[in-house]
């Protein structure tokens, strides 16, 4: 049975309605009236990165930056969330599904994973965001948007937005070529003077080494068996620190921040 709008709807604003393509439409359910809630209330700390709406005008997908997740109440929250909306033009109903997620490439994978095209969910060439220094950044971006949905499984995450921009991702790759290194870290420096990021690489054997890793920060990431022989290793990044006692990105609503 499909519920109408709810009195959350009334918060909403026409524009924002607009820009999710939902004016005329209720939510499916309570939960993802509750749920999308956030992103009309707080739509002015939500900055469109991608944006792809399928032709049928059924589905449509967002990668967006949150400059509130600075103020979440659990520090290294990530700044990302990947929305896909799906919509029933029959019974003018929607349904939302959301992920906050630390790096772009993340977030454009789990769109992927949804049915967005590869090549509508990439940034467009005159965005005016930070582009990758080299070639290795680009090589590993591109491994992480295209990899299959369930290679690689996100253990914890920490970003970093105050002195400096970095953000660091544990994951456990389940490719059967990483099986005797499957614990990586995925370490992204931000360069706001060159206007460039850069990520990084490394590998281990069992979780207790990368965790070792990640509290000393003693040296640089150990570089993958598999990485190209030319590619160096970032230097030892000390900003970021990730606990694994806290748990990954779960799905949304995410922390509140400023809002109108």
């Amino acid at each position: 049975m499909f519920l109408p709008a709810t009195e959350l709807s009334e918060l909403y604003f026409d524009d924002d309605l607009a820009h999710y393509r939902l004016a005329g439409y209720d939510a499916r359910d309570e939960y993802t009236e509750r749920d999308f809630a956030f992103f009309c209330m707080d739509s002015d700390v939500l900055h469109p990165l991608v944006i792809h709406h399928a032709p049928d005008g059924r589905q449509s997908y967002f990668v967006l930056a949150d400059s509130a997740a600075t103020y979440a109440p659990c520090p290294g929250a990530a700044a990302l969330i990947a929305l896909h909306v799906t919509r029933d033009p029959d019974s003018r109903t929607y349904r939302a599904a959301s992920e906050r997620l630390p790096l772009l490439s993340f977030a454009q994978r789990w769109l992927f994973a949804r049915g967005c095209p590869v090549e509508a969910i990439r940034m467009p060439a005159d965005h005016p965001f930070t582009k990758p220094e080299d070639a290795l950044t680009a090589q590993l971006e591109e491994r992480l948007l295209t990899s299959a949905s369930q290679r690689y499984e996100v253990l914890d995450h920490y970003t970093n937005d105050h002195r400096v921009l970095t953000a660091t991702v544990l994951v456990r790759d389940h490719d059967p070529g990483s099986q005797h290194q499957p614990f990586r870290v995925f370490h992204e420096d931000t360069n706001l003077e060159s206007h460039t990021h850069t990520l990084r690489e490394g590998a281990w054997a069992d979780i207790a080494t990368a965790t070792q890793w990640l509290t000393d920060r003693d040296g640089p990431l150990p570089a993958p068996r598999d990485q190209i022989p030319q590619a160096r290793a970032a230097p030892p990044a000390t900003a970021a620190r990730v606990s694994l006692g806290r748990p990954p990105s779960n799905p949304l609503p995410p922390p509140s921040g400023p809002s109108r």
